[in-house]
Order: C-alpha cells, then structure tokens, then sequence
C-alpha cells in the first residue's frame, strides 16, 4: 500500500481564521446549564470529565451546557445507554468551544455539538465515538415535528421531542470553525500515513457547518464514509437527511455562503497538510463541499475519495463560487480496487484556479496541483466534470481522468498497469478556459484524458466561449507506456486514445499549445473541433492525433474541424501543424469546413520528401520545417498515406475576392441641387484598374474602356526590393527618363463629362456631355432655390 500511497503523490508532481483566543485555555471547563428537566452533571476524574444525566425524549439524549471546552490531555465522556440513537448537545453560554482533547461516547450514537458562539478543534482533538459526528455554529437544531433546540433562545421548559433531526437553522451570524487536528489515537492515520485528526467510525459521517470553515494542518478521516464541509451566512438553514452512512447536507436554504480553506503549516520544521480522506476498503465514501470560496493550498492538502476493494467509491462534489487549488494541492476520486471510481464534479458558478506546484526542498521533487479521476488497477475510474464561467490551469497544474498504474510493492522501479477503463474528463465553462506554462522540470499544464495500460482512455470534451492553451500547455487524450519504469505490461497492447470534442466561439494555439489525440503504438484518437469565428494558430503549435509515437504500429487518428462561418489562420513560417500522421500504419483523415484558410497549407509525403531532402521515415515530420503544414501521411508507406479533404467557399486567388454573403443592391445616382460655381459641388469618381463592373460578380464588360495602370516610380521587374533610399532615387530618375520614350496608347483617359442611358437602361459614362432639353429631363439639375 505504501507504494500505491508514494504513487498518488508523484501523480501531482495569512489563514483566516477564529479570532476568539482565552486567555487561559487550560482552564477551560464543560459546565452544564439548569434549562432542561434533567440537567446535564459533570463529574471529575483524574482527566476525564464525565457527562452524565440529561434529558431523554425515546432514542434522543440531550444535554445542555453553558460552557463546553476539551483541553489538552484530558477526556469529555457521554455516558449514555446504548440504546441512544442521537446525544444532542448544545452551548448556551457566550464562549467558543475550544476541543483539544478526547470526545467519547458509547455505543453507536450520533453525536451533535451546537455551540453559536464557534468551535476550535486543536492539534490534539480527536473524536472516540460508534456514530457520526456533527459540529456546527448554528443557532439551533430543528426536527421534524416543529420543535426547536435553540441554543440563542433556550427556554426553562423546552419541548422536547422523539423525533430525527431535520435541519441546522443559523440565526443573524455564523460563527466560524477551525480545525488543527492532527491526533493519531492508537496509532490511527489516513492513506497517506499521516495522523488521521478528527475520526469517526467506518462508514459513518463527520461533517463541519458553519460561517468560516478552516483546515489549518488539520485532517479529517472518515473511512468509507461521508465528509461533509459547509460554510454559510447568518439566517440559513441546512437541511439534514439520513442516509445509510449518516447524514447527508442540503443548502436549498442557504442564501448566502462563505469561505473553505485547507492549508499546511510548518512546525518544528516539518510541514503539516490537511487531508479529507473517505478512501475505503470495501468501498469508498462521499466528501461534499460548499462554500463561496474553496482553497486549498501546500504540498499534500488534499480531498481524497477512493476505493481500494471490490466495492464502488462514493462521490467527491465541490459547489462554490470559485475554486482555487494551488501549490501542489490535490483533489482526487480513484479506485486502486475492482470496484469503480466515484465521480469528481466541480460546480464553481465563477471560475476554477490550478496554479503551479510544491518542490521538496531535500528532494527537489516538484507535485503539482491536481485534479484527478484515475484508477489505478481493475476497475472503472470515475468522471471528472468541471461546470464553471471560467477556467484556468497554469504553471504546470493539471486536470486529468486517467487510467493509470501502481508501483509494483516488491520492487519500486517496476510499473503495473491499470486494466481498468479511464474516465470522462468534461468541461463546460460558459466565458473560457485558458491553460498556461509548464512545471519547472518542463511537464505541461493541461487537460489530460489518458491511459497506459491495455484499458482505453475516456473521452474529453470541452465547451467554452473561448479557448487558449500557450507556453508548452496542452490539451490531450493518449495512450503511452511510461518510460521512467520496467513496464510489466505489454507495451504493444495498449488501450486506445481517447476521442476530444471541442466546442468554442474562437480557438488560440500559441507558443508551442497542443491539442493532441496521440499514441506510443495503438490508434490515434479523433480530434472533432467546432468553432463559430476563428481558429488561430502561432508560434509552432500544433494539432495532432498522430499513431506510433515510438516508431511502432498504430494507425493516425482523425480530425475534423468544422467552422462553416469561421476561419483557420495561422501566421506564415512559424511551423504551425495539423498533423494525422503514422509511422508504419495508415495515416488518418482530416476533414476541414471553413469559411477561409489562411497561412496554413496541405502538403503531401512527396513535398516533405522532397523540402526535406530525404526519404528516411524517421525524418519525415513536418515539424522538420519552417512552413504551416497539414498532413496524413504514413511515415514509412507511401501506398498507406491518410486522406485531407479541405471544403472552403470557391474564391478567386488572383483577384483576391471571396463570395459576398448578400447580394448588394443595385447602384442608385441621386438628384441634386445646382449649388452654382461659386459653392462647393459634389463629385461622383470611380477609380481602380479602368472602373468597376455594374454587378461586383460581373467582370467588365467588353465595351468598356480599361486602360491599365502605368507605373510612376518602381521598377516593375522586382517590386519587392527594399534597396537603399539613394538607390530608390535613381531608380525613379532612370524611369522619369523611360517615360518620355513611352508611347501611350491611343485611349486616353479623360473626366467624364456626363452619362447617357443604353437600351438595356444601365448608366454609360461618356467623355462628352450629350445635349439635353433645357426642360423636363432628369439630367437637369434641381434648383436649390
């Protein structure tokens, strides 16, 4: 396992917080208040504070108290009858409970803590109960008969009831709640052997709701159960919902969130992360978190669902405003079992922030921050589904659905692949998504959908307004055989790549960005490209779903790009692709619908061959040249070269004109008014090559004059010498001098003088002004008296 647990962590390669200090927390006390019939006792032992008595109503225990602190090295124990189903406990007094010692009950009871005034879980708090357990800022705790157990408003003789909780109701504020926990009672750590924190029994819910919530070096464990992380305003309500493992939370009357924060800490040198961890056995738990802002940041901070059994993983959603994972931060939903992988889902209504990594300063290993839906064995990894405005990976930070692998326990350097299929990596953010920039050690931020096992990758899909991946960044399904390990598996029978669907306004590819569907050896994936305006590329990137990466079989994917009113562009020599290349099978298919297709041209195996000077399929890329290139070529057999099929409106190249969506109108001449010659007069002038036609889908008809033009100052025979300024001058003496010698043909041009009407009713310019009657005809000018 320990090898599984290094492998998760290769894989990534000021705290706000409760401003309610004691003066002295070492004398902080459990004290019960008299509100209820049965009032809560108290008793002293050595370090344990014994609670007893209480109000019973059926299976429900409640207690009420003026003070609740737990302090360090010292126990809080419920002595309830093993029949109580729920130990509800509430803080009537104006202090914050401080817990930074053990909370014990017995049985299998449910415990809720209700202290409005914030609770502080310290380094050493841990929890020692059979049920789940409920910590919250609310005001109150609701049920389903209508009763309420205030702790703002406790009444001398409350109504009591038998009923199940229904809901957690905040009054004008939410206090907050930070946890530091990083206890290991007994030894007790999470997957990644870390001190396991707050715990609760296997397959029961531990959940934290409140105003602020923050993990400051703190973790929770709750093994193939259910982690709930709520951060709300004051006057919300969240409903609580019984479930099998406990308790599941609803925000349907949350109008307003607040913020999640999961940080590490340093102390004594070693640096502390908080981790969420519902990995199971037998079958993996569930985390929900909600607030408006999540972040998490630092090396190993992470939210982690996962199965490592036969049994499925539960689910891992995020729903916020916006979401921030940075240095070296991860959230992951995996299988390392036969059971399948949850799913990961993100519904940040702003935007989605992965930035850059975390180095270890002994080992200089870089991790970077991570999304992450794998499987690392058997089953089927779940999907990843990112709904979002905006999203942005940069600094080498990564999105991935994979399936994967694991060390091999008995020795390190070997790689077993995954046989499980990997899942669908989903994005739709309405404005962009936008991936930048590398790791320092040159791995690029990205999308990944990928597999380097005998299982295929999942699919990816895209829909955004706009899309821009740049710096190295890439966009990409694969399927590759790692090459830092002894690959126990066969390298020649690797899953397919997946399929990458894109669907965006516009489309930028700058300074190396790929868009890719590759293969080390089996068949490329397809590349379906939509996009409404434009398609640019720049500065040597690439399209691709080229097969046979490492000079072995595999055939070349297929691309299409579709953009009926949009245009594909990319600035000339940069060596810009759009490759669907093999090396020893059959080279692909690229279908391309455009508008236009500028600076990027098709170019067959015989024009590489031939630029490239050679025949050698090892160099037969069109990367080896400075051009735009589109290709589909079999890199060793020409009989096996791919198919480029490029459907563009027809256009004129020599006249450089394309189709005009609408038919203009027909030309009008205007009435004016006779202003006189001493006034400024309008003017009608038609310049060009001899005029224009009177349809501009027309050419000139053959009675019209064309005279061409002469040139006045550049030698014609090399018009793009950009010589010295003196040399220029000569050159337009030398031709001042050639202009005497010209003889101009005998149609001269002249201003024309009037317009006469022909048969067919069209407008003939003519050099000589026709007679008219001074009297009733259109040609008159108006008077402007």
């Amino acid at each position: 396992m320990s090898s599984l647990r290094n492998w998760f962590k290769g894989l990534g390669m000021a705290i706000g917080g409760i401003n309610l200090l004691c003066a002295n927390c070492a004398i902080a006390q459990i004290i019960p208040d008299a509100t209820l019939p049965n009032n809560s006792r108290v008793t002293t032992q050595d370090n344990i504070r014994t609670i007893e008595g209480g109000t019973r109503a059926g299976n429900n225990l409640f207690h009420s108290f003026e003070q609740f602190s737990v302090p360090a090295g010292t126990t809080a124990s419920f002595n309830n009858a093993a029949e109580i189903q729920n130990i509800i406990s509430r803080v009537t007094g104006k202090s914050f409970s401080n817990i930074d010692g053990t909370i014990n009950a017995y049985g299998s009871a449910n415990l809720f803590l209700i202290n409005p005034n914030g609770i502080i879980f310290g380094p050493n708090a841990s929890l020692n109960i059979g049920g789940s357990f409920v910590a919250s800022t609310a005001s109150s705790l609701n049920f389903a008969d209508g009763t309420k157990f205030s702790a703002t408003n406790p009444q001398t003789t409350p109504l009591l009831t038998v009923n199940v909780p229904i809901g957690l109701q905040f009054g004008a504020t939410a206090a907050p709640i930070r946890n530091q926990s990083q206890a290991n009672p007994d030894g007790a750590t999470n997957f990644f052997e870390e001190p396991a924190g707050l715990q609760v029994a296997i397959g029961k819910t531990l959940a934290l709701i409140g105003g602020d919530v923050t993990l400051e070096g703190g973790s929770l464990l709750a093994k193939s159960g259910r982690i709930e992380l709520g951060s709300v305003a004051g006057n919300s309500f969240v409903s609580l919902n019984p479930i099998k493992q406990g308790w599941t939370m609803g925000y349907e009357g949350v109008q307003t969130l607040q913020n999640i924060q999961l940080t590490s800490v340093t102390t004594n040198g070693s640096r502390i992360p908080s981790i969420v961890d519902v990995y199971g056995k037998d079958g993996g738990g569930s985390i929900q978190v909600q607030g408006k802002t999540v972040e998490l940041s630092g090396h190993i901070v992470t939210l982690l669902a996962g199965t490592t059994g036969v049994g499925d993983s539960g689910d891992l959603t995020i729903t916020t405003e916006k979401l921030i994972v940075r240095d070296g931060a991860q959230l992951f939903n995996a299988t390392s079992g036969e059971g399948a992988g949850g799913n990961l889902t993100v519904n940040a209504s702003e935007s989605v922030q992965l930035i850059g990594s975390y180095t270890e300063p002994i080992t200089s290993k870089t991790y970077a921050s991570l999304l992450s839906s794998s499987t690392f064995a058997a089953g089927k990894a779940g999907d990843l589904i990112i709904n979002t405005g905006r999203l942005r990976i940069q600094d080498g930070a990564k999105v991935t659905a994979d399936s994967s692998g694991r060390q091999n326990p008995l020795n390190p350097k070997e790689l077993i692949p995954a046989t499980g299929q990997g899942g669908r990596l989903i994005v739709n953010a309405s404005k962009s998504v936008e991936i930048v920039g590398t790791l320092p050690d040159g791995r690029a931020s990205g999308l990944y959908a990928t597999t380097i096992g005998s299982a295929d990758a999942g699919k990816l899909t895209i829909t955004t307004g706009q899309l821009i991946v740049q710096d190295k960044a890439t966009v990409t399904v694969s399927s590759e055989a790692l090459k830092n390990y002894i690959y126990l598996g066969n390298p020649l029978n690797l899953g397919k790549a997946g399929e990458l669907n894109i669907n965006a306004r516009s489309i930028l590819l700058d300074n190396q960005g790929k868009i890719t569907s590759e293969t080390d050896t089996g068949q490329g994936g397809n590349i379906n490209l939509q996009v409404r305006d434009l398609l640019l590329l720049r500065r040597n990137s690439q399209i691709s779903t080229n097969a046979g990466k490492v000079q072995a079989i595999g055939d070349g994917g297929n691309i299409f790009i579709n953009a009926p009113n949009g245009f594909i562009v990319a600035k000339p020599k940069e060596n810009s692709n759009i490759t669907s290349n093999a090396f020893t099978g059959s080279g692909g298919k690229i279908q391309i619908n455009a508008t236009g297709l500028f600076g990027i041209a098709l170019r067959s195996r015989e024009d590489l061959a031939r630029q490239l000077e050679t025949n050698d399929p090892t160099k037969l890329n069109p990367q080896n040249l400075l051009t735009n290139d589109i290709t589909a070529i079999s890199q060793t057999n020409p009989t096996l070269n791919g198919v480029v099929n490029i459907n563009t409106p027809e256009v004129d190249v020599n006249g450089g004109l394309i189709n005009l969506p609408v038919e203009p109108k027909e030309p009008r001449l205007a009435q004016g008014c006779d202003a006189g010659v001493t006034q400024n007069q309008s003017e009608f002038i038609i310049t060009g090559r001899g005029g224009i036609p009177p349809n501009p889908r027309e050419v000139l008809r053959s009675n019209n004059v064309q005279v061409d033009w002469v040139s006045l100052g550049e030698d014609t025979n090399n018009p793009s010498d950009t010589s010295s300024t003196e040399t220029q001058r000569q050159r337009s003496r030398n031709n001042s001098q050639k202009r005497k010698d010209v003889k101009y043909p005998p149609d001269e041009i002249v201003e024309a003088q009037g317009w006469v009407l022909d048969s067919n009713g069209d407008v003939i310019l003519v050099a000589q002004a026709p007679t008219t009657t001074p009297h009733g005809s259109w040609l008159n000018p108006t008077s402007c008296k």
